[in-house]
């Protein structure tokens, strides 16, 4: 083995190895919906638990998600009086209507669903005519549709779809809705992202009967990249180095000979 090739030996590794760590990405956020029951819940009105996961807290300049129940409609994210129970969930959340997401995109709420009532706008919505969902999606009325996430419910002496067990999920992403075993779909946005125009101002879910979301008007925004967050650069900045000391003893190794 020459001179040249045992001192560019382990430098060429060691870069190997740092490009190697930055190529690596860790999977994107994927939105998730956990929730108990689903099924066979009292029509007059029932408590459920919903459990968030793979949320982008940091996302359309952290303004977080609004878990809400009620009706999927056309537009359903523009609509806040269509809801009979809605919670803002952001990473400033605490009390009155709002709870906090985790810096992971983690949260748990309860919310009250209920098979007949009467929407803000004076609206009668019937569950087993319509179905209702437990849904998470962007806050503010932010045209961003990677927060999106849905599980239907279903009532007592309902035909509606609400799974077949205790408790149902859902996770983000899907191209249309798809039932699957154990009460278990897939969420699928209405809209493509950037094609809905945000609310008015106070357009924001109302505090309903059991006592819901009250959150801020509607603010400028950003939307901002999901993903995983940002991970140390060094293993870049290790490969970098590796590089130029390459460099290094190839000039230097040349002006010898």
């Amino acid at each position: 083995m020459s001179r040249c090739q045992r001192i560019l030996g382990p430098v060429v590794a060691v870069a190997a190895a740092g490009f190697g760590l930055v190529a690596v990405a860790p999977p994107a956020h994927a939105a998730s919906l956990r929730v108990s029951p689903t099924a066979n819940l009292a029509p007059g009105g029932q408590s459920v638990t919903v459990s968030g996961s793979g949320f982008d807290a940091a996302r359309n300049s952290g303004f977080g998600v609004y878990v809400v129940f009620g009706p999927r409609r056309a537009g359903f994210h523009r609509n806040a009086n269509a809801f009979a129970s809605a919670v803002w969930v952001h990473r400033g959340g605490s009390g009155g209507g709002q709870a906090r997401m985790s810096a992971a995109g983690t949260f748990t709420v309860t919310l009250t669903a209920k098979a007949k009532y009467t929407d803000g706008d004076g609206r009668a919505v019937d569950c087993a005519a319509t179905g209702c969902y437990v849904m998470a999606f962007a806050a503010h009325g932010v045209p961003d549709r990677s927060q999106d996430a849905f599980v239907p419910v279903s009532f007592r002496g309902s035909r509606s779809s609400g799974g077949t067990s205790p408790g149902g999920t859902t996770s983000g992403g899907g191209s249309g809705p798809a039932a699957a075993p154990s009460g278990r779909t897939t969420a699928a946005p209405n809209a493509t992202a950037g094609t809905a125009a945000p609310p008015a101002a106070g357009a924001a879910p109302q505090a309903s009967p059991a006592g819901s979301a009250t959150p801020l008007a509607v603010e400028p925004y950003r939307v901002t990249a999901a993903g995983a967050p940002a991970q140390s650069p060094w293993p870049f900045w290790l490969a970098v180095g590796a590089v130029g000391v390459a460099a290094l003893a190839v000039r230097r190794l040349a002006r010898r000979r």
